[in-house]
């Protein structure tokens, strides 16, 4: 594993490049990215697990959490989305990274924000695992004020059947012609069901779709056993996936 450091504007974001034990010219690269108040470290399993397949995998810390600069209550999502896009292009410019293969791992608000980045730059698989969803007009505002699945009135929002043409996340993927995954929890409490068939009916080719449940699995994945799950799902799509 390697420490990484980058900017974006006035702000230090702390990063790790893990790296397969075979790098070649070109290796396949995967960007993973967090969701709200989580941190790089929650991905380390299952980038060491593709790392066996060749995978090189980039993790950050987004501004505010973990070990980078930030004050987590003011930023925009917006500003969430300059730093994913910071951290691609840092991404394609390491060595033996193939620039034509670059997918994008995203949780909750990371998978969110992961739908952005295919409309902004080239991803060619995408991973959304219980992808939250959230209104267009709240894109500026600071994120803490618009957080969550906890509250009420974000949950029932999320409850509701939505066009593709409806909100920036269901516009992109509907425009994403890559392969997706999306993994959901069966026990969500934050992301509902009906957020998730929103993604899946916004998707224009279905044979470029997976979809796949983790019984009994809450929103957050702590416990070892789902977290192994997750990383047998990313292994085996990633693997099978050309």
């Amino acid at each position: 594993m390697r420490r990484i450091e980058f900017t974006v504007g006035d702000l230090k974001l702390k990063g790790s490049l893990i790296l397969p034990q075979k790098l070649l010219d070109k290796n396949p690269a995967i960007l993973f990215v967090h969701g709200w108040t989580s941190h790089k470290e929650r991905s380390y399993q299952y980038a060491n697990g593709l790392a066996k397949l060749g995978y090189i995998s980039f993790l950050f810390d987004m501004r505010g959490h973990g070990e980078s600069d930030g004050n987590i209550n003011t930023t925009t999502t917006k500003e969430f989305l300059d730093d994913v896009l910071a951290a691609y292009d840092y991404l394609i410019e390491t060595p033996s990274v193939d620039k034509e293969n670059i997918g994008a791992v995203g949780s909750s608000f990371g998978g969110y924000l992961v739908t952005l980045l295919t409309s902004k730059r080239n991803i060619s698989r995408l991973v959304l695992r219980a992808p939250a969803e959230y209104p267009n007009e709240d894109f500026e505002k600071s994120k803490m004020q618009t957080s969550g699945g906890e509250n009420p009135a974000v949950f029932a929002w999320r409850n509701q059947p939505k066009k593709s043409n409806e909100t920036f996340s269901l516009e992109a993927v509907s425009n994403f012609n890559g392969k997706t995954l999306i993994i959901e929890s069966e026990k969500d409490d934050m992301v509902p069901h009906q957020t998730i068939q929103n993604y899946v009916n916004a998707i224009k080719d279905k044979s470029k779709l997976t979809h796949i449940v983790i019984k009994n699995a809450p929103h957050s994945i702590k416990e070892e056993k789902f977290r192994d799950k997750v990383e047998q799902i990313l292994v085996d799509w990633f693997g099978n996936s050309s």
